[in-house]
């Protein structure tokens, strides 16, 4: 065998054993992609926001970029990944629920569930965020100024607080709207100061922040039922009313459409305000019995986010509703009662319509679907789930006090406005303790 042969077999043995190795090395990198992975066990099973996750199994890989962790849906943020060992943090806002590992992307990750479910404990603090020394109506510094009844609260459109004070038919002074902005506060309208209002009951603004809707109860004194106020600067003026009609008790400016609703205490009729055609009937509040609500003094209507789910706060009756609204067509359907037994005042958590409250006043909705209520006559803020689950989220029941902290110690004194600010913060508009108070969650663990 001459040279060139030599060299021509061993070229093709080099050749064999190169397609061999890189068979078997493109075969291993196969099953190593194709390798299941596995979960075991996570500690801590119980925390709060900040609390950090060690969840162990096999098979995670070392891509940080590639794996989720969430709890009850909701993403914790990933700090570390080994293949065998997870780091995660528990945020803000979180629930309890399964804890799932995403490895990859989907359609084709692989979706990890532990057996165990991890329970959240909310860190919720109370603090008194003005007001609470003594009634009055003093503008200026947070530190000095002072409240009178207040009884409903709004974020504008310029993050400011608004506050709706109580009067009284006979001291028409106490009643007014008042800002706070900068860390001031100043009153915008006092009831002294006009013909038209006496007991405001509520207000709202539309979707560009240039009008406030305000009602007000004219069987109170004042002869303005439904009115409103322009923006010119940094100020409201300009009242004009739009209807003197009485008893209506709620505004709600939609948050897609900019559709003005009222809620109206007699009947319980829920009306549509549109500045073209002016005043349309909706629907009335059924009872529990398959009638009609004859009475129902509405304090709150609250949309979702997507504005396609509406919830109604009856008060006179305790209870709340829930509705179905068309962006479409603008109706509402499938109105029924949502929590609360209808026309018993009491006290009890529970599902749907075995829970109880006692006059039942405005609310709001979180991130999640939660809807908050100020239950004023348990001195308490309760939460109802989106399947209508109501616990009690913040205070003592029927226990009227002033004190701040945990809370579920902390005390309220007839609570009756609530809404969260921009800084995810829920406020509330605590009536008898002349205060606002403010309910946040510790970034402690």
């Amino acid at each position: 065998m001459n040279t060139k042969d030599l060299l021509n077999k061993s070229s093709l043995w080099v050749t064999l054993l190169i397609m061999v190795a890189a068979f078997y090395a493109c075969n291993d990198n196969d099953q190593a992609k194709n390798m299941k992975a596995g979960v075991t066990e996570y500690s801590p099973v119980t925390g709060g926001r900040s609390t950090l996750l060690t969840l162990n199994g096999y098979n995670f890989g070392t891509d940080i970029n590639r794996v989720k962790v969430t709890i009850n849906g909701k993403e914790a943020l990933v700090k570390s990944v080994s293949n065998e060992i997870i780091t995660a943090e528990v945020q803000k806002g979180m629930s309890s629920g399964l804890v799932r590992i995403i490895l990859g992307e989907r359609p084709d990750a692989q979706v990890l569930i532990y057996d165990t479910e991890f329970t959240y404990i909310s860190n919720q603090l109370v603090s008194t965020f003005l007001g609470g020394k003594e009634e009055g109506e003093t503008d200026g510094e947070l530190s000095v100024a002072t409240l009178s009844k207040p009884r409903y609260l709004i974020w504008g459109k310029d993050n400011a607080l608004y506050i709706v004070e109580d009067g009284n038919a006979e001291i028409n002074d106490m009643a007014c709207i008042r800002r706070v902005k900068d860390n001031r506060l100043t009153t915008l309208l006092k009831a002294s100061d006009s013909e038209l209002v006496q007991r405001i009951r509520a207000i709202d603004f539309s979707l560009d922040g240039n009008t406030m809707y305000i009602v007000n109860d004219n069987d109170a004194r004042g002869t303005m039922g439904f009115g409103t106020m322009t923006k010119n600067g940094e100020e409201y003026d300009n009242l004009i009313s739009l209807s003197e009609q009485s008893g209506v008790t709620s505004v709600k400016v939609h948050p897609i459409s900019g559709t003005v609703f009222m809620g109206y205490h007699s009947g319980s009729w829920i009306y549509k305000y549109d500045e073209n055609t002016g005043f349309a009937s909706m629907f009335q509040l059924p009872d529990d019995k398959g009638g009609i609500a004859s009475k129902g003094n509405i304090n709150s209507i609250v949309f979702d986010e997507s504005g396609t789910t509406v919830y109604i706060v009856s008060r006179k009756n305790h209870v709340i509703y829930k509705a179905k609204y068309d962006l479409v067509t603008g109706n509402f359907s499938d109105v029924k009662l949502f929590a609360g037994s209808f026309g018993i005042k009491g006290y009890a958590d529970g599902m749907g319509n075995d829970a109880k409250f006692s006059d039942p006043c405005q609310a709001d909705i979180d991130q999640e679907g939660n809807l908050y209520v100020a239950d004023r006559g348990n001195h308490c803020i309760r939460v109802i789930t989106p399947e209508g689950d109501v616990s009690t989220y913040a205070g003592v029941y029927n226990k009227a006090g002033m004190v701040d902290g945990i809370a579920s110690q902390a005390e309220f004194n007839n609570p009756e406005g609530l809404q969260f600010g921009p800084d995810d913060a829920l406020y509330v508009a605590d009536y008898s303790n002349y205060a606002i108070r403010k309910i946040e969650e510790s970034s402690g663990q």
